[in-house]
């Protein structure tokens, strides 16, 4: 399956989130040494620690997870992805150059903006079918070994590096880097989610292995395949059934769909509950 093609229309959103992203960082987290987890927080500790820029510690790490990737995981990750890991960088270091003291030193209001700013700006990204890395690449490679759902692998890495940041900076900076990546997730699945709980998709395709492989591989979700047949026309098909958990997930999963099978048939609900392997108990 070829990666998702970048346009002029992904380029504009994925720069307005890079953007967010990195003012919020800069402006009310990383000044005030509120790891909120991930990639940014990891760089945000060790840029106390070892005095590095941010941005460029970001993207080293991300570029070391993207080897670690396509070595583990396969060469699934295109432009769109590579494109938002470097942009939030450079904005990242570049925003801290023109405005290096924080917006406020109050941790309250800093771990309420900062991570809506954040989160809105990795949303908006998502949105794109494109990440910044990060520890959603470690929280796959988690998946693939152990079977710990991506979503339960993201939480255990973030909540490590708040842990980390607790003992470089004090248990209080741990505990208000602890709230920041509360307010952070929610706000990403706010965005590319709205208040839906999850979602039903049911697909009617001709390629139902390239689809299996693809909800499996990429996405971590369960597929079950059922035997149609069109009441007109009499042709027999496959029918896929997917819940899945989050808009991003839809989103991903539909624009892979584009590409598998241009000529699928696509049914999208939200549901209120889901109980099961990878939802609810």
């Amino acid at each position: 399956m070829k990666a998702p093609k970048i346009t002029v229309k992904n380029i504009i959103f994925i720069t307005f989130g890079a953007i967010l992203t990195a003012l919020g960082l800069d402006l009310f987290l990383v000044p005030n040494k509120i790891a909120a987890g991930g990639v940014s927080g990891i760089a945000t500790i060790l840029h106390y620690i070892m005095h590095v820029p941010v941005g460029a510690t970001m993207l080293v790490i991300n570029i070391l997870l993207f080897i670690v990737a396509f070595l583990l995981l396969g060469p699934g990750f295109g432009l769109k992805s590579i494109y938002g890991t470097v942009v939030v960088a450079v904005f990242v270091d570049l925003i801290a150059y023109l405005h290096p003291v924080a917006y406020t030193q109050d941790l309250v209001l800093s771990v309420i903006f900062g991570p809506l700013l954040t989160g809105i700006g990795m949303g908006i990204i998502f949105l794109q079918d494109a990440s910044t890395g990060g520890t959603d690449i470690i929280a796959m490679i988690i998946n693939k070994y152990t079977g710990l759902d991506i979503g339960e692998g993201l939480l255990l890495v973030d909540f490590s590096v708040t842990f980390f940041a607790g003992l470089a900076f004090g248990k209080l900076i741990g505990m208000y880097s602890l709230v920041a990546v509360i307010v952070n997730t929610q706000t990403i699945d706010y965005v590319v989610q709205g208040f839906a709980l999850a979602f039903k998709v049911i697909v009617v395709t001709d390629r139902p292995k390239e689809l299996i492989e693809y909800v499996t591989t990429n996405l971590g979700r369960g597929i079950t395949l059922i035997d149609a047949e069109g009441g007109y026309t009499g042709q027999k098909r496959k029918m896929a059934w997917v819940i899945l958990k989050r808009r991003r997930e839809l989103v991903r999963f539909r624009n892979a769909l584009r590409r598998i099978d241009k000529r699928a048939f696509i049914a999208v609900s939200t549901i209120k509950e889901a109980y099961g392997e990878g939802f609810n108990k």
